[in-house]
């Protein structure tokens, strides 16, 4: 840990794309040794609806996720981690704080009111893997995020909200297109305005919707109707993005990796579903260098 006593915190909620489903870290890349100036909530230690004090340690990338049991994958949080680590470790030419980490995402779980990121699921924890674990999000995170301040205050340090990152909405174009757009405005106004309360109005960052063979698989109704209701979800986190000065929309299709009319467009696996190693890589470098450029 630096001496600062100013440190920064990065927020990663969401969905499969949030966890870095079906991209699994190769040996080398895990993080295995505890990081001396990148920390996080162990799952182990702070995976409760009644949690009334956070614990820290050093980051790895295994047990990061506060929600489901998938570890050391290629998420925006562990790339996060090690470009942070390594830039200290180097010298720390962007005189970077120490990095506190949390992450919260379940794969295939959406807003609307099937899904575990819901407002009103019930309170449930069952904790596991995709598949079997159930949790309600929405009241998890926010108890996680009520807590920082006396967290922070009772280590004698300081802190600032780098960015909270929304990456989810995929399965919500599920949901009956006629109710869609009001039923994620009246949702997300929930979400956003709790969330916006305990962090403090942070940055917060919405991961547009970018690849419309993800909606043909999930939708049985057809390609039309599959893209108007992507365009929805897109046209809420515009919505947020124009109503909350905190509020930006971030487009995957910026990446140097995109190529355009091709299978997945440079920037998904094979399954055309989850971004790519170097995609997550890139955004996480991006989000460091633009946090450091706005300290200098």
């Amino acid at each position: 840990m630096s001496n600062s006593k100013k440190c920064a915190v990065f927020v990663l909620l969401g969905q499969s794309n949030a966890v870095g489903h079906g991209i699994p870290m190769t040996e080398g890349d895990r993080i295995i040794m505890p990081m001396k100036n990148v920390f996080w909530l162990s799952r182990a230690e702070n995976q409760s609806l009644e949690l009334e004090k956070l614990r820290w340690s050093g980051y790895t990338s295994g047990g990061m996720n506060l929600a489901e049991e998938q570890d050391h994958t290629y998420s925006i949080a562990n790339c996060l981690a090690a470009a942070w680590q390594a830039h200290i470790d180097g010298g720390n030419a962007l005189g970077l704080p120490d990095l506190y980490i949390i992450h919260i995402a379940i794969g295939a779980q959406g807003v609307t009111r099937k899904y575990l990121w819901h407002p009103e699921t019930e309170p449930i924890l069952v904790p596991g893997v995709l598949g079997t674990v159930k949790i309600s999000l929405f009241p998890f995170a926010t108890r996680v995020f009520s807590l920082l301040d006396g967290s922070f205050s009772e280590m004698g340090r300081e802190y600032e909200v780098i960015g909270v990152h929304w990456r989810g909405g995929e399965n919500d174009v599920l949901a009956p297109t006629e109710t869609l757009a009001e039923e994620l405005k009246s949702i997300y106004t929930t979400i956003f305005d709790a969330f916006d309360k305990h962090l403090h109005a942070p940055p917060t960052i919405l991961h547009r919707l970018v690849c419309p063979d993800r909606m043909h698989d999930m939708d049985p109704t057809g390609e039309q109707e599959c893209l108007k209701k992507m365009g929805i979800v897109n046209a809420e986190f515009d919505r947020l993005a124009a109503t909350r000065e905190n509020f930006s929309v971030f487009d995957a299709t910026t990446a140097p990796q995109f190529v355009p009319n091709t299978c997945g467009n440079g920037l998904f696996m094979q399954d055309n579903v989850h971004f790519t190693p170097a995609v997550n890589t890139w955004i996480a470098e991006k989000i460091l260098t633009e946090y450091a450029a706005s300290k200098n």
